[in-house]
Protein backbone atom coordinates (compact mmCIF):
# COMPACT_ATOMS: atom_id res chain seq x y z
CA UNK A 1 0.00 0.00 0.00
CA UNK A 2 1.01 3.66 -0.94
CA UNK A 3 1.44 6.23 2.14
CA UNK A 4 1.75 9.53 0.98
CA UNK A 5 3.20 12.15 3.09
CA UNK A 6 3.18 15.60 2.42
CA UNK A 7 4.83 18.75 2.93
CA UNK A 8 3.81 22.60 1.97
CA UNK A 9 5.54 23.79 -0.81
CA UNK A 10 6.13 27.75 -1.62
CA UNK A 11 2.65 29.30 -2.96
CA UNK A 12 0.85 27.30 -0.57
CA UNK A 13 0.75 23.79 -2.60
CA UNK A 14 1.32 20.58 -0.60
CA UNK A 15 3.49 17.72 -2.39
CA UNK A 16 4.47 14.29 -1.49
CA UNK A 17 7.98 13.86 -0.14
CA UNK A 18 10.95 13.23 -2.74
CA UNK A 19 10.92 9.64 -1.74
CA UNK A 20 7.50 9.20 -1.98
CA UNK A 21 7.16 10.88 -5.29
CA UNK A 22 9.79 8.69 -6.61
CA UNK A 23 8.45 5.59 -5.60
CA UNK A 24 5.03 6.69 -7.16
CA UNK A 25 6.60 7.64 -10.54
CA UNK A 26 8.04 4.28 -10.87
CA UNK A 27 4.69 2.44 -9.75
CA UNK A 28 2.96 4.74 -12.42
CA UNK A 29 6.20 3.40 -14.58
CA UNK A 30 5.40 0.03 -14.28
CA UNK A 31 2.31 -0.30 -15.21
CA UNK A 32 1.98 2.52 -18.53
CA UNK A 33 5.93 1.67 -19.09
CA UNK A 34 5.76 5.49 -20.79
CA UNK A 35 4.05 8.39 -19.34
CA UNK A 36 3.97 11.73 -20.25
CA UNK A 37 4.99 14.87 -17.66
CA UNK A 38 1.64 15.86 -18.04
CA UNK A 39 0.06 12.64 -16.27
CA UNK A 40 2.58 12.95 -13.72
CA UNK A 41 1.43 16.18 -12.67
CA UNK A 42 -2.14 15.27 -12.77
CA UNK A 43 -1.36 12.04 -11.13
CA UNK A 44 0.61 13.57 -8.04
CA UNK A 45 -0.33 16.81 -7.92
CA UNK A 46 2.94 18.08 -8.19
CA UNK A 47 3.95 21.24 -10.43
CA UNK A 48 5.78 20.59 -13.66
CA UNK A 49 9.18 21.64 -12.50
CA UNK A 50 8.52 19.20 -9.62
CA UNK A 51 8.35 16.50 -12.24
CA UNK A 52 11.20 17.58 -14.42
CA UNK A 53 12.94 17.59 -11.26
CA UNK A 54 12.72 14.34 -10.28
CA UNK A 55 12.40 12.61 -13.98
CA UNK A 56 16.38 14.40 -13.94
CA UNK A 57 17.29 12.87 -10.57
CA UNK A 58 15.50 9.45 -11.36
CA UNK A 59 17.32 9.27 -14.64
CA UNK A 60 20.83 10.18 -12.99
CA UNK A 61 20.23 7.15 -10.73
CA UNK A 62 19.34 4.77 -13.54
CA UNK A 63 15.85 4.33 -13.03
CA UNK A 64 14.47 6.10 -15.64
CA UNK A 65 14.88 6.92 -19.11
CA UNK A 66 13.68 10.62 -20.22
CA UNK A 67 11.56 11.06 -23.24
CA UNK A 68 10.29 13.92 -25.33
CA UNK A 69 7.49 15.21 -22.43
CA UNK A 70 7.89 12.06 -20.37
CA UNK A 71 9.67 9.21 -19.19
CA UNK A 72 9.48 5.11 -19.90
CA UNK A 73 11.62 1.86 -18.47
CA UNK A 74 13.31 0.32 -20.74
CA UNK A 75 14.30 -3.13 -20.70
CA UNK A 76 17.26 -3.82 -22.78
CA UNK A 77 18.98 -7.63 -23.38
CA UNK A 78 21.82 -6.28 -22.67
CA UNK A 79 21.33 -3.78 -19.44
CA UNK A 80 20.28 -4.98 -16.19
CA UNK A 81 17.84 -3.64 -14.45
CA UNK A 82 18.42 -1.32 -11.26
CA UNK A 83 17.51 -3.21 -8.22
CA UNK A 84 15.04 -0.82 -7.26
CA UNK A 85 12.94 -1.46 -10.25
CA UNK A 86 13.43 -4.78 -9.60
CA UNK A 87 12.60 -4.59 -6.11
CA UNK A 88 9.32 -2.85 -6.62
CA UNK A 89 8.09 -4.61 -9.76
CA UNK A 90 6.11 -7.84 -9.61
CA UNK A 91 5.61 -7.75 -5.54
CA UNK A 92 2.76 -9.29 -4.83
CA UNK A 93 3.26 -12.61 -7.15
CA UNK A 94 7.42 -12.49 -6.08
CA UNK A 95 6.15 -13.13 -2.27
CA UNK A 96 3.10 -15.85 -3.33
CA UNK A 97 6.45 -17.88 -5.19
CA UNK A 98 8.53 -17.14 -2.15
CA UNK A 99 5.93 -18.50 0.38
CA UNK A 100 5.49 -21.48 -1.38
CA UNK A 101 9.59 -21.59 -2.00
CA UNK A 102 9.29 -22.18 1.76
CA UNK A 103 8.48 -25.84 1.21
CA UNK A 104 12.16 -26.55 0.01
CA UNK A 105 13.97 -25.06 3.51
CA UNK A 106 14.90 -27.43 5.69
CA UNK A 107 16.97 -27.21 8.53
CA UNK A 108 20.91 -27.89 8.70
CA UNK A 109 21.04 -27.38 5.00
CA UNK A 110 23.27 -24.71 2.64
CA UNK A 111 22.27 -22.92 -0.04
CA UNK A 112 23.69 -20.32 -2.73
CA UNK A 113 21.49 -17.26 -3.44
CA UNK A 114 21.95 -15.01 -6.12
CA UNK A 115 21.56 -11.68 -6.35
CA UNK A 116 18.09 -11.35 -7.13
CA UNK A 117 14.73 -9.22 -5.52
CA UNK A 118 12.51 -12.65 -5.77
CA UNK A 119 14.78 -14.61 -3.78
CA UNK A 120 15.04 -11.56 -1.24
CA UNK A 121 11.18 -12.23 -0.56
CA UNK A 122 12.29 -16.03 0.49
CA UNK A 123 15.11 -14.56 3.27
CA UNK A 124 12.37 -13.44 5.47
CA UNK A 125 10.98 -17.01 6.05
CA UNK A 126 14.88 -18.31 7.16
CA UNK A 127 13.97 -17.53 10.68
CA UNK A 128 11.55 -20.29 10.81
CA UNK A 129 14.75 -22.88 10.13
CA UNK A 130 17.92 -23.26 12.51
CA UNK A 131 21.62 -24.14 11.89
CA UNK A 132 21.47 -22.86 7.46
CA UNK A 133 24.45 -22.04 5.57
CA UNK A 134 24.29 -19.37 2.86
CA UNK A 135 26.44 -18.45 -0.09
CA UNK A 136 25.63 -15.22 -1.77
CA UNK A 137 26.56 -12.41 -3.51
CA UNK A 138 23.91 -10.40 -2.89
CA UNK A 139 24.41 -7.37 -0.55
CA UNK A 140 20.39 -6.92 0.21
CA UNK A 141 20.15 -10.87 0.46
CA UNK A 142 23.19 -10.58 3.19
CA UNK A 143 21.57 -7.63 5.24
CA UNK A 144 18.09 -9.21 5.37
CA UNK A 145 19.71 -12.40 6.97
CA UNK A 146 21.95 -10.37 9.38
CA UNK A 147 18.85 -8.65 10.22
CA UNK A 148 16.46 -11.24 10.75
CA UNK A 149 18.26 -14.50 11.39
CA UNK A 150 21.42 -15.96 13.13
CA UNK A 151 22.68 -18.12 9.57
CA UNK A 152 26.28 -18.52 8.95
CA UNK A 153 26.63 -16.28 6.02
CA UNK A 154 29.51 -16.70 3.40
CA UNK A 155 29.93 -12.98 1.11
CA UNK A 156 31.46 -13.69 -2.11
CA UNK A 157 34.45 -10.94 -2.95
CA UNK A 158 34.98 -9.40 -6.37
CA UNK A 159 33.37 -6.26 -7.96
CA UNK A 160 31.02 -4.49 -6.34
CA UNK A 161 28.31 -2.96 -8.39
CA UNK A 162 26.31 -0.53 -6.86
CA UNK A 163 23.36 -0.44 -9.01
CA UNK A 164 22.32 -3.93 -8.95
CA UNK A 165 23.65 -4.25 -5.09
CA UNK A 166 25.61 -7.34 -5.76
CA UNK A 167 29.29 -8.65 -6.42
CA UNK A 168 30.60 -9.91 -9.57
CA UNK A 169 33.92 -11.21 -11.67
CA UNK A 170 36.42 -13.52 -11.24
CA UNK A 171 37.21 -13.51 -7.22
CA UNK A 172 33.27 -14.23 -6.85
CA UNK A 173 33.62 -16.84 -9.53
CA UNK A 174 36.65 -18.48 -7.61
CA UNK A 175 35.64 -18.26 -4.07
CA UNK A 176 31.70 -19.94 -5.29
CA UNK A 177 34.09 -22.86 -6.35
CA UNK A 178 35.09 -23.53 -2.71
CA UNK A 179 31.60 -24.53 -1.37
CA UNK A 180 29.40 -27.69 -2.19
CA UNK A 181 25.83 -26.58 -1.40
CA UNK A 182 22.42 -28.42 -0.93
CA UNK A 183 20.53 -26.08 -2.73
CA UNK A 184 20.18 -23.23 -5.12
CA UNK A 185 17.53 -20.70 -5.22
CA UNK A 186 17.72 -18.21 -8.22
CA UNK A 187 15.67 -16.00 -10.51
CA UNK A 188 16.50 -14.70 -14.32
CA UNK A 189 15.84 -11.96 -16.57
CA UNK A 190 13.82 -14.27 -18.91
CA UNK A 191 13.04 -17.47 -20.23
CA UNK A 192 11.64 -19.38 -23.24
CA UNK A 193 11.18 -22.29 -24.85
CA UNK A 194 14.39 -21.68 -27.36
CA UNK A 195 16.76 -20.24 -25.86
CA UNK A 196 16.25 -21.16 -22.16
CA UNK A 197 16.90 -19.42 -18.94
CA UNK A 198 18.71 -16.03 -19.88
CA UNK A 199 20.43 -12.99 -18.54
CA UNK A 200 21.10 -8.94 -18.94
CA UNK A 201 24.06 -9.63 -17.84
CA UNK A 202 27.06 -11.73 -18.45
CA UNK A 203 28.54 -11.56 -15.58
CA UNK A 204 25.92 -12.43 -13.53
CA UNK A 205 25.08 -15.45 -16.00
CA UNK A 206 28.67 -16.73 -14.91
CA UNK A 207 27.91 -16.53 -11.11
CA UNK A 208 24.98 -18.78 -11.48
CA UNK A 209 26.83 -21.24 -13.69
CA UNK A 210 29.10 -21.54 -11.19
CA UNK A 211 26.38 -21.70 -8.55
CA UNK A 212 24.72 -23.92 -10.58
CA UNK A 213 27.80 -26.47 -10.82
CA UNK A 214 28.32 -26.58 -7.35
CA UNK A 215 24.78 -27.02 -5.61
CA UNK A 216 22.43 -30.49 -5.38
CA UNK A 217 18.79 -29.30 -6.14
CA UNK A 218 17.88 -26.14 -8.52
CA UNK A 219 14.97 -24.33 -8.06
CA UNK A 220 13.86 -21.48 -10.16
CA UNK A 221 11.57 -18.78 -8.65
CA UNK A 222 10.38 -17.09 -11.96
CA UNK A 223 6.83 -14.91 -12.42
CA UNK A 224 4.73 -15.05 -15.22
CA UNK A 225 6.31 -11.86 -16.83
CA UNK A 226 9.35 -13.70 -17.30
CA UNK A 227 7.78 -15.92 -19.72
CA UNK A 228 8.69 -15.71 -23.31
CA UNK A 229 11.73 -13.19 -22.89
CA UNK A 230 15.03 -13.59 -24.78
CA UNK A 231 18.25 -11.61 -23.00
CA UNK A 232 21.78 -11.23 -23.99
CA UNK A 233 23.09 -14.33 -22.08
CA UNK A 234 22.84 -17.85 -21.36
CA UNK A 235 23.01 -18.98 -17.62
CA UNK A 236 21.39 -22.41 -17.99
CA UNK A 237 19.13 -25.09 -20.12
CA UNK A 238 16.02 -26.91 -18.70
CA UNK A 239 18.13 -29.80 -18.16
CA UNK A 240 19.79 -27.86 -15.45
CA UNK A 241 16.57 -27.15 -13.49
CA UNK A 242 14.71 -29.62 -10.85
CA UNK A 243 12.00 -27.27 -10.07
CA UNK A 244 10.45 -24.26 -11.36
CA UNK A 245 7.98 -21.92 -9.17
CA UNK A 246 5.94 -19.49 -10.83
CA UNK A 247 2.74 -17.91 -9.86
CA UNK A 248 0.44 -18.42 -13.15
CA UNK A 249 0.93 -22.32 -15.17
CA UNK A 250 3.19 -21.09 -18.67
CA UNK A 251 1.18 -22.53 -22.03
CA UNK A 252 1.06 -25.97 -22.92
CA UNK A 253 4.38 -25.92 -25.21
CA UNK A 254 6.52 -25.00 -21.46
CA UNK A 255 4.50 -27.76 -19.90
CA UNK A 256 5.91 -30.33 -22.73
CA UNK A 257 8.98 -29.09 -22.52
CA UNK A 258 9.10 -28.92 -18.35
CA UNK A 259 7.67 -32.90 -18.72
CA UNK A 260 10.61 -33.65 -21.30
CA UNK A 261 13.61 -32.02 -18.85
CA UNK A 262 12.15 -33.49 -15.51
CA UNK A 263 11.44 -30.17 -14.23
CA UNK A 264 8.82 -30.02 -11.32
CA UNK A 265 6.31 -27.18 -11.82
CA UNK A 266 5.01 -25.43 -8.67
CA UNK A 267 2.35 -22.70 -8.96
CA UNK A 268 2.24 -20.40 -6.34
Amino acid sequence: MFLSIYIKEKGGGYILLINERHQKILEILQKEKTVSTKKIQESLYISEATVRRDLTKMEQKGLIKRTYGGATIVESLSDESSFIIREQTQIKEKKKIALKAMDFIQDNTSYFLDSSSTVSHLLYYFPHFKDLTVVTNSFNNAMILLQNHNSKIYFTPGIVYSRTNCVLGADSLDYIRKFNCDYFFFSCSGLSLNQGVTEASFEQSLIKKEMLLNSKTHILLADHTKFNKIFLCGSCNFDDIDYIITDKEPDDNYLKVFNKANIKLVIA
